[in-house]
């Protein structure tokens, strides 16, 4: 599964970027007449503001926006998913909700995910800049419009063929209940792509405008749905209660949003529909590779999860539980960074200034680096202590704990290839090639194919094979797009940026240096009575806090000692996000 926007969703995570369902996830009409007034001439109701160009201290405020955003999103997932295990364990049921994600998530993913954040925004966001406002938003509403139309055509097709699609290809390897179950889950979860979809739109247009507070808080809306029906509806009605949570959270994406784009003085005309709208053509050229893309990396994941299917129950679940603990730190600082960002380097695109989009990359990727490199050795060394304390609970056992740990390991370790390659793919998009990382894309997914079968199923490794399959072909795909990045903007990175690389690399050796021996001595010693639940709770808290305490103190001990700018760029970023 290479890296993307938007990122692929194991079931029940929420669109981050003008995009996605959640971490492996007849609309609603628009208002009926336009948001503008209908007497005025299209530019005497929205004259051409100027063009908005963020400060250094309001771009590191908005992504301390986003990412404030990110976290209080994926704590209400890991509540949601706390609520889920409780409830379902590592189990057939909840295998049969995550692979129902599959044919919604693939709907979604080639109509919106390849339009919006890789082809509409650089276009949109060049006729702002251009001062052509009425010419954007005519755009928006024959690229909204048509969207609607193939969403809904697609979900009332895909939801006939459902019963033959799960049968033949997402899952094959289950027995005739199972896959029935998966089918009505899916039924009912085709109702989201819609909702998603103008979410995203929503999500993508105030991105461009420099405005993330509603985009910010709509995946907060679309995961506290799914934590009610997981609450509510899940006591009535299975499984089928987080589905239609799903849907319900859809909807709210969109609906949370919608304020914003009357605020931005949104001109949408419900029924126009014109490909000789300015910039349509554009878009359409740089949807063609991404749509490519998308496709091959969503049949990536159709893959994995048919492959999955072979595997005893539960490994699926458990497959998708350490996704989901991977994309926190992910969807902390590798999307708010890219989110903030995109927006940003597309505007010093559409100026020709292709020196300052370098230096706002190289500063990206500066402090993504620092910031991840710490996270993904404390999710791979204290992975049993961080499943333990999240999730076991209920129907979760010690068994589903060391299933979700053992995989972990591996997504940890390819948690900063995943992150560096989804600000890379902003990069290009930025640069209006799609070209170039569906290529990529298209070939690292070939590979993981390959090597899921070889590891998972051939070699025996089951679904820790899957996750390192994909640890290492993402790590391929990151060495693909530097080089044809670097050969594009004639360098990436300079001597401040290798240098700082190299701090936080040995930054996060000593970390891993300390910590492989210490944790498992704590664990050994610091123990509680069999059967004292709490006590064990206790006793795992005890653990994962003193490893993370210790690990960061090294790995700031080292920031601070090589003066790595980087350690006040983080810590300013915290204190805005606190106050």
């Amino acid at each position: 599964m290479t890296r993307r926007t938007p990122p692929a969703i194991p079931a029940g995570d929420p669109p981050e970027e003008p995009a996605a369902a959640g971490d492996l996830a007849v609309p609603p009409r628009m208002p009926a007449r336009r948001l503008d007034t209908r007497d005025l001439p299209a530019e005497a109701a929205a004259p051409p503001a100027p063009a908005r160009h963020p400060t250094a201290r309001r771009l590191a405020g908005a992504t301390a926006l986003v990412g404030g955003a990110f976290i209080i999103s994926r704590l209400l997932g890991l509540f949601r998913d706390q609520v889920i295990a409780a409830h379902f364990g590592t189990s057939d049921a909840l295998d049969t909700y995550i692979a129902a994600f599959r044919v919604p998530d693939t709907l979604f993913l080639l109509i919106i995910g390849g339009a919006v954040g890789s082809a509409f925004i650089p276009v949109f966001s060049g006729l702002l800049e251009q001062q052509k406002t009425a010419a954007a938003w005519r755009l928006t509403s024959t690229m909204i419009n048509a969207s609607v139309v193939l969403l809904s055509l697609g979900g009332i097709v895909l939801g006939l063929l459902a019963p033959w699609l799960v049968a033949l290809i997402i899952a094959p390897g289950w027995a005739p209940e199972k896959q029935a179950a998966t089918v009505e889950l899916t039924r009912i979860m085709l109702l989201s792509p819609l909702f998603l979809g103008l979410g995203g739109w929503a999500q993508g247009i105030l991105n461009a405008r420099h405005s993330f507070t509603l985009p910010a808080l709509a995946p907060i809306a679309y995961n506290g749905a799914i934590i009610a029906g997981a609450l509510f509806l899940t006591p009535l009605w299975g499984v089928r209660g987080l589905a239609l949570g799903v849907v319900i959270g859809a909807a709210l994406h969109f609906l949370v949003q919608l304020p914003g784009l009357v605020r931005a003085g949104m001109q949408y005309r419900p029924f126009h529909l014109d490909i000789h709208d300015e910039g349509a053509g554009q878009v359409g050229r740089l949807m063609g590779p991404r749509i490519v893309g998308q496709a091959a990396f969503q049949a990536n994941i159709v893959v994995v999860t048919s492959l999955a299917s072979f595997l005893p129950e539960g490994q699926l679940s458990a497959f998708n539980y350490a996704y989901l603990l991977m994309m926190l730190p992910y969807g902390v600082f590798a999307m708010s960074l890219a989110t903030v960002l995109f927006p940003t380097m597309t505007a010093q695109v559409a100026r020709g200034d292709l020196d300052a989009m370098r230096t706002t990359l190289g500063g990206g990727l500066r402090t993504l680096v620092f910031l991840t490199l710490p996270s993904a050795v404390i999710l791979g060394l204290l992975r049993y202590q961080i499943v333990g304390l999240l999730f076991q609970f209920g129907a979760f056992h010690q068994g589903s704990t060391e299933l979700v740990a053992a995989a972990l390991g591996w997504f940890a370790w390819g948690l900063l290839s995943y992150s560096v390659v989804e600000l890379l793919t902003r990069a290009f998009y930025a640069l209006h090639d799609t070209r170039t990382p569906v290529i990529v894309s298209i070939t690292t997914v070939a590979l993981n194919m390959g090597l899921s079968w070889a590891l998972a199923i051939g070699l025996h490794m089951q679904h820790t094979g899957l996750a390192l399959s994909l640890a290492a072909t993402t790590t391929v795909e990151l060495a693909g797009l530097l080089f044809f990045l670097r050969r594009k903007l004639q360098g990436v990175f300079d001597r401040a940026a290798l240098r700082a690389f190299g701090v936080s690399l040995l930054g996060a050796a000593l970390m891993a240096a300390v910590l492989w021996p210490l944790v498992p001595f704590l664990a050994t010693n610091i123990w509680a009575y069999p059967g004292d639940t709490a006590g064990q709770k206790v006793a795992t808290a005890l653990v994962l806090g003193i490893g993370c305490l210790v690990g960061g103190g090294i790995y700031l001990a080292v920031a601070r000692v090589f003066h790595a700018a980087e350690l006040g760029q983080a810590l300013r970023m915290l204190r805005r996000r606190a106050s």
